[in-house]
């Protein structure tokens, strides 16, 4: 189990790297080109890749790592992303048997699929807290856009991922790293 943990530190470390320049280019660049109101939530997308791609006992702590790594950037709390995450990964293991990555189509699909999910998790979270609808309203007419276009760049993305994380496309990490 030790071993496990040191053989993921250092793929982890890479991905919390990638997460910090996306960051950095989603609130940074993105607002200086006049896209003011829009963030790229490129943490979804590592979280949807750890549900569906890694099989191993420390899920959710890695969820929380890339979370508030995320909150760095943001806004929103850590606590509200991590709870969607470890959610939606559990659905995902539910439905591991059913999911399968094998052409781009089906991984934009599968990857929106989940995209709405995470908002819809969120959204019933913040409703919760604030017992407001405006707030959901607007953000889902911005997560649109954003959702289409993090799913568009998923097969892209988790190629690279499936690289850093060592992954073959023929099987799935099982237990260690």
């Amino acid at each position: 189990m030790k071993g496990d943990m040191i053989r993921t530190i250092r793929p982890l470390g890479i991905t919390l790297l990638i997460l910090v320049v996306l960051e950095i280019i989603s609130t940074a660049l993105l607002p200086m080109m006049g896209f003011i109101k829009y963030r790229i939530p490129f943490n979804v997308l590592l979280v949807l890749y750890v549900g569906l791609k890694l099989e191993t006992p420390y899920t959710s702590i890695i969820i929380l790592i890339l979370q508030y790594t995320h909150s760095f950037f943001s806004i929103e709390g850590w606590e509200m992303g991590t709870i969607s995450g470890v959610l939606i990964c559990i659905v995902i293991g539910y439905l591991k048997d059913l999911l399968h990555l094998t052409s781009n189509v089906m991984t934009v699909f599968v990857v929106q699929m989940f995209q709405f999910l995470w908002f819809t998790i969120v959204s019933i979270l913040v409703y919760l807290k604030e017992d407001s609808l405006t707030y959901i309203v607007e953000k889902f007419w911005r997560f649109l856009p954003e959702s289409i276009f993090l799913s568009l760049i998923a097969p892209f993305f988790i190629s690279i991922l499936d690289t850093i994380w060592q992954i073959r496309e023929d099987r799935v990490l099982e237990g260690s790293i």
